[in-house]
């Protein structure tokens, strides 16, 4: 395997650890909460950083054993509705701290997908980095979402 493909894997088996630590940190959080859209919020969240370390650590087996890239379609977790009289956000003080904490783990985690994009050539490689980090995003404009509102 050449340095740029070592490099690559290196990458990758740090966006899975940023993954896993973000995942924590989101079932940290739900646990924490009492508020039950904190909670929906926080659940959804750790399930697609849980696909996305699974979907990390087959791109790295795959790229690991036969330098192929794999595809990724993107998430499947969708966000479960609000429940009857569910306010849609009441955050307490600690979930306040909990979406500062998100936002800044959902910027770095677009930044550094945004930096394995510029480091393959592969199209396949970018379409798959490409939605990784589209997903962040989404997931950054929900927690600022919240976070502004309870701002009001």
């Amino acid at each position: 395997m050449n340095e740029h493909g070592k490099e690559m894997l290196d990458a990758i088996m740090r966006a899975m650890e940023i993954e896993k630590e973000t995942f924590d940190f989101y079932t940290r959080a739900e646990h924490k909460t009492f508020n039950p859209e904190g909670k929906r919020i926080f659940r959804w969240l750790a399930r697609t950083e849980e696909q996305h370390y699974l979907k990390l650590n087959e791109l790295y087996q795959s790229l690991h054993e036969g330098g192929r890239w794999v595809f990724y379609g993107g998430s499947t977790v969708s966000l479960d509705p609000a429940g009857p009289g569910e306010k849609q956000v009441a955050f307490d003080t600690d979930d306040r701290q909990a979406l500062e904490i998100a936002m800044e783990i959902e910027k770095k985690g677009i930044a550094h997908f945004e930096e394995l994009m510029e480091k393959t050539a592969d199209p396949q490689g970018k379409s798959m980095l490409r939605a990784l980090r589209d997903e962040e995003a989404e997931h950054l404009r929900l927690v600022t979402e919240k976070y502004n509102a309870l701002q009001r």
